[in-house]
């Protein structure tokens, strides 16, 4: 009788109202645990409600359950066609598991409802992004900053695309006044903490994330954005600890990819193969396959899986017995290992990173037909200025060639370009008396570039794979370096621990590449005067 009573008077619908409210409050401020409990109990009284169901697919959402997100949200999309906050959740769902097409269905399908909203436009840019569609994701980015010009992951994400450090100083203004007014908002933080770390404020970053994880001890995302800081300060073995948390962050740990074999903690495997296996770039898994060796000494056999590219390259690599293209049967092991596991594995430190002198080397026969390719006269430099443009961070690492025209100032150098890719058309106009050999057409894959490195006197490059190459091989390589510059280069060296060949040559502020390229122009002309 009360509750037809309270129905007629509108009591009801208040009270639902109320109870909903407490439900959102507990989300807004973090309390995952309490929201989830609080939805689930107005569910049971309204079973078919779309925001207690959406709230509930986003709960999910945030603690990396996919599938059960999935279901909450379908369930809401169910109850109400119309509203596009049940597709904004599917379509973080399938971004954060690495469905990158699925989750630009659902952000498309979330705008068409509400075309005014401000995140799903921001969140299609990112998957936009993540797919190389730059100039979309640009255009998508615009529109969610058209419609709310201090959303701080707008802001963030504009600024990695358009090489505007205004955005994302504007991005961490926009942070800093949401984590003042929602202090326990433990991802907020993270994404400060994020902002911090690109800008170079590295201490402020440490500070954000810790905070971050007072709030949620748990957050893997908190956890493996710290490792990057840490690594970067030199602190490896809190950093390695901290990088760990990626296999709980659900676009790691791939359905496709949980093997039934344990992964390696370093004991020894007196029978039966460990798996090596690559998990991101080419210059990681060039980086990281020097721990093969001694990964070698401690099992009965090792096999290596790798991209494609890599293949060639990496046959004969030291302590593997065999060499397989992601995608290919594996044979049958007994632990599994990914390549940037392994220096947490061996207790790396910044002064006991394994070296044993050049770990990757060119096929003999490939050097001596490239030989003949390259122009016999002068000093032979080869030249990359640009890496993949849909890596997030390229903003900070790639610049156009004519950028590079101080380097001809260095009399008898003849530059033999490896760049691939879009970049590569640069090569057909290069500076004003630069002398540049055009390879990119001949070159096949790494086995073909490690060659013509072998050829080279120095290699000059950015922060990309044929800077791991060339320090892999022990060639001479300069990289130019950003401000806030990837961990693996550390911060204030010229020297790079990984590689004794390499120098490095730093930007003096957040976007000046031209006193890092004079620099490098002026080393050079020494260094051709000293020969």
């Amino acid at each position: 009788m009360l509750n037809w009573i309270e129905a007629k008077l509108g009591l009801g619908g208040r009270r639902a109202q109320a109870r909903l409210g407490r439900v959102e409050a507990a989300y807004a401020a973090g309390n995952l645990e309490l929201a989830r409990e609080r939805a689930l109990r107005l569910l049971a009284g309204a079973p078919a409600d779309p925001r207690t169901l959406s709230l509930l697919a986003a709960i999910a959402a945030d603690e990396g359950r996919t599938e059960e997100g999935l279901q909450w949200a379908r369930r809401a999309e169910a109850a109400d066609s119309r509203a596009a906050s049940p597709h904004y959740i599917m379509g973080r769902l399938w971004q954060d598991a690495g469905r990158l097409v699925e989750a630009e269905a659902a952000y498309r399908n979330a705008i068409e409802r509400q075309a005014d909203h401000a995140r799903a436009h921001n969140n299609l840019g990112c998957v936009l992004h993540m797919q190389g569609k730059l100039q979309e994701a640009l255009a998508a980015y615009r529109r969610a900053l058209e419609l709310d010009p201090r959303l701080p992951q707008a802001n963030q994400n504009y600024a990695a695309i358009a090489r505007d450090a205004r955005a994302l100083e504007r991005a961490v203004a926009d942070y800093e006044r949401h984590t003042a007014a929602h202090p326990e908002d433990a991802m907020a933080f993270n994404d400060l903490g994020n902002a911090y770390r690109e800008l170079g404020r590295n201490e402020q970053a440490l500070a954000a994330y810790e905070r971050s994880l007072a709030l949620a001890p748990g957050l893997a995302q908190a956890h493996f954005s710290r490792s990057f800081v840490l690594l970067l300060l030199g602190r490896y073995r809190e950093g390695w600890r901290e990088y760990e948390w990626r296999w709980r962050i659900p676009a790691f740990n791939e359905p496709a990819r949980r093997f039934s074999a344990p992964m390696w903690n370093g004991e020894r495997i007196e029978s039966g193969t460990l798996l090596l296996h690559a998990e991101q770039g080419l210059g990681d898994t060039l980086q990281f396959v020097r721990y093969a060796p001694l990964a070698a000494a401690r099992c009965a056999s090792v096999v290596l899986e790798c991209q494609p590219e890599l293949v060639s390259l990496l046959q004969g690599t030291a302590g593997v017995q065999r060499v397989l293209a992601r995608g290919e049967s594996l044979p049958e092991f007994a632990a599994h290992a990914p390549l940037m596991s392994l220096p947490a594995d061996f207790g790396t430190t910044l002064q006991d990173i394994p070296w044993n002198g050049p770990y990757v080397r060119a096929h003999a026969d490939k050097v001596a037909a490239w030989r003949g390719v390259l122009d016999a006269s002068g000093f032979k430099v080869g030249l990359v200025w640009a890496g993949r443009p849909q890596q997030w961070d390229d903003r900070k690492r790639s610049l156009s060639l004519d950028l590079l025209a101080p380097l001809s100032r260095a009399a008898g150098v003849v530059f033999h370009s490896l760049q691939v890719g879009e970049a590569a058309a640069q090569a057909a106009n290069p500076p004003a008396g630069m002398r540049l050999v055009n390879l990119a057409p001949r070159i096949v894959d790494f086995a073909d570039t490690a060659a013509i490195v072998a050829n080279l006197g120095l290699v000059v490059t950015i922060d990309t794979s044929v800077a791991h190459l060339a320090g892999a091989m022990g060639i001479p390589v300069w990289v130019l370096v950003a401000y806030a510059p990837d961990w693996r280069y550390h911060l204030g060296r010229s020297d790079n621990p990984w590689y004794p060949s390499m120098r490095l040559f730093r930007q003096a502020r957040d976007g000046d590449w031209p006193s890092a390229i004079e620099q490098l122009a002026e080393a050079l002309v020494q260094t051709v005067r000293g020969r």
